[in-house]
């Protein structure tokens, strides 16, 4: 009976220091993964949403971003949308998926109505602009993709966005 007890306690205490192992794996690694120190969303290391520097799909087209708590377009989303809507015009053949995101600030149910709020605004420009509603799809993510996992105003601000993945083209 003593042999089974030091055996459990040795197994105790060795998964114990493995979750500790484990722990510390896990920070070093999400710690790389932070983006900080570009407050430019050109310049960050998540590049602007097009295919050939960090986009999703098979397109160019360039993620906007948004303002806290926001659904309204800013300036630059509004110059970003014009070009995306010429290249989705340009391609008949093209659709797509436009996905709306935040950061993980608030409630699930909350975020989740925001970016789909984020993604209808971007459709609806995008139509007012002439490109065929049949042609766009949407997706609210909320909080659930972000591109930096750092809980940082400049983290943040990269994770309020919509994304364009092209379906088809």
């Amino acid at each position: 009976m003593k042999s089974l007890v030091k055996l459990q306690g040795f197994g105790f205490y060795g998964l114990l220091i493995g979750l500790i192992s484990l722990s510390f794996a896990l920070t070093g690694c999400a710690s790389k993964r932070t983006g900080e120190g570009s407050s430019s969303f050109e310049n960050s290391q998540y590049g602007n949403g097009a295919s050939e520097t960090g986009g999703i799909g098979l397109g160019t087209l360039e993620r906007v971003h948004f303002g806290f708590d926001q659904s309204s377009l800013t300036q630059e989303a509004k110059s970003k949308l014009e070009n995306n809507a010429r290249i989705i015009i340009k391609n008949s053949k093209m659709r797509v998926l436009v996905e709306g995101h935040t950061d993980e600030r608030g409630s699930n149910e909350y975020n989740i109505a925001l970016g789909e709020r984020r993604a209808k605004g971007v459709i609806e420009y995008l139509v007012n602009l002439g490109v065929q509603r049949s042609r766009l799809e949407m997706k609210s993510w909320g909080e659930e993709r972000p591109l930096d996992l750092a809980r940082t105003p400049q983290a943040y601000a990269m994770n309020r966005r919509a994304e364009f993945v092209v379906l088809s083209k």
